[in-house]
């Protein structure tokens, strides 16, 4: 997700963030059927009218973010907190808010931000690098 401009937001019972100019990223499974499959949820992240269910939500609604792609994988198990640790320490992002998106587990957060101005394909490869070894990803 893209952040042309600065904003502040309140995140559920998570609290107030401040969100800068760059990129937000969030990292969650669907392994569900129907609303809860992976087609369904990456298309409810692109949609800007809907009720906001997860704190993920409370960025995607906003008029200053533009979804710009989902990074997929394709795996049976839960990968997510590893996927985000991974994010975290080799894009060298922080969590928007501490626990937002994460909390059902112990995690800082899932839903990340990185400064970022420059080529997204960059982002792009360190993403598709830190996916690789857990299975077969895909971008939309």
């Amino acid at each position: 997700m893209a952040c042309e401009k600065p904003f502040k937001v309140k995140i559920g019972r998570a609290g107030q963030a401040q969100i800068q100019k760059g990129l937000c990223l969030y990292t969650g499974s669907a392994l569900g059927r129907g609303a809860s499959s992976l087609e369904k949820r990456v298309s409810r992240h692109y949609r800007k009218n809907k009720r906001i269910k997860w704190h993920v939500d409370f960025l995607t609604v906003r008029p200053e973010i533009v979804v710009k792609m989902a990074v997929c994988l394709e795996s049976p198990e839960r990968f997510e907190c590893q996927i985000s640790q991974l994010i975290t320490s080799k894009l060298h992002a922080k969590p928007v808010i501490l626990h937002a998106g994460a909390t059902d587990c112990s995690c800082d957060g899932h839903l990340l931000f990185l400064r970022f101005a420059g080529d997204i394909g960059k982002v792009l490869s360190m993403l598709e690098q830190i996916y690789s070894p857990f299975g077969r990803s895909f971008r939309l």
